[in-house]
């Protein structure tokens, strides 16, 4: 059934990813408009409008030529908001330039990091952990990729607004002792499957880490991680994984089943961890270089394709069965 909706999720939602264009200046509102977290989703915790005649900082356009702006609410949760444009005045100079080249040009460099595991590999280098204590054969993770995590870029871009002690508790290692996460039913559920590290607190190690730097609120961080997980896991990259299990497969292998599923230049912009397991090499980790707005699952290919090339240490490996060696 999980695949089926895949599939239709695929099908349905073909929407184009958008870089950011950042911004310094202030905005200054003429109008009650709502702030919303996400633009797509149209979500607005709290009911946050602007008070007109008041100043906002401002942080980024969402597109060339933009349509919204982002700005940092003080009294929001999250603080950054996108508001329409015509919301009101700013300082700033906006860009111009057309919204097909807003991809490539407005935003130079690696925007986020998506890393995603080969499950079966990862647990043989930490074995004592429960999610790896649990596998089974017929498991999603013995032929799927598993998520690790979304990571706002440069790496230094770490714990935003998190306490002293929370920090502490994931620099540590003490991931349940973190908050635990406010999400629907639905993503819960599909956590769980495809990041089974939540089992040890990883969603919520990796939401204080690096979520709280992503400018959302905690549902549309992990919404997005699951799309663009959706993208993976129904693509020719997992069939690689999944039809070579307990086979050697190379770096170009990899990047070849990106360009096939993503586009000409798509597999540059991933990058190969490898682990040593007694004789063996194995593949444990892709991250994945995306730069752009992040709308549903068809954004994966523009978003790798906006991104920077990726270097890679490993040139090959094998591909894990299921179940400690």
């Amino acid at each position: 059934m999980l695949r089926t909706i895949i599939v239709l999720a695929l099908a349905l939602l073909a929407r184009p990813a958008i870089a950011e264009v950042p911004l310094a200046g202030t905005f200054t509102a003429s109008a009650a408009c709502p702030a919303y977290q996400s633009i797509s989703r149209q979500t607005n915790p709290g009911d946050i409008k602007l008070v007109p005649g008041t100043n906002y900082e401002l942080v980024a356009a969402n597109k060339n030529p933009p349509t919204h702006l982002s700005i940092v609410v003080p009294d929001a949760e999250p603080r950054r908001r996108w508001v329409e444009l015509d919301c009101g005045a700013t300082n700033a100079d906006l860009p111009a330039t057309s919204s097909e080249q807003s991809a490539s040009q407005s935003y130079r460099g690696t925007q986020y990091v998506l890393a995603i595991n080969w499950q079966p590999a990862f647990c043989e280098t930490v074995s004592h952990v429960r999610e790896c204590r649990n596998q089974q054969p017929n498991s999603f993770e013995a032929s799927h990729f598993t998520l690790h995590g979304l990571w706002p870029q440069p790496r230094s871009n770490e714990y935003c607004g998190v306490s002293q002690r929370d920090i502490w508790a994931s620099r540590d290692g003490r991931w349940r002792d973190l908050p635990a996460l406010d999400l629907t039913i639905a993503q819960r559920r599909d956590l769980d499957e495809v990041m089974p590290g939540s089992q040890s607190g990883l969603d919520r190690h990796e939401w204080v880490k690096h979520g709280t730097c992503y400018g959302t609120g905690q549902r549309d961080y992990f919404a997005d991680s699951l799309d663009l997980m959706l993208a993976i896991n129904t693509s020719e990259v997992v069939e690689l994984f999944a039809g070579n299990i307990g086979k050697r497969i190379t770096l170009a292998q990899i990047r070849n089943a990106f360009d096939r599923a993503f586009g000409p230049g798509a597999g540059d912009r991933v990058a190969v961890s490898c682990a040593p397991d007694g004789n063996r090499i194995l593949i444990t980790e892709l991250q994945i270089n995306l730069t752009g707005e992040i709308t549903g699952p068809d954004d994966l290919g523009p978003l790798m394709l906006a991104a920077e090339p990726a270097e890679s240490d490993c040139r090959s490996g094998q591909v894990d069965a299921v179940g400690l060696r």
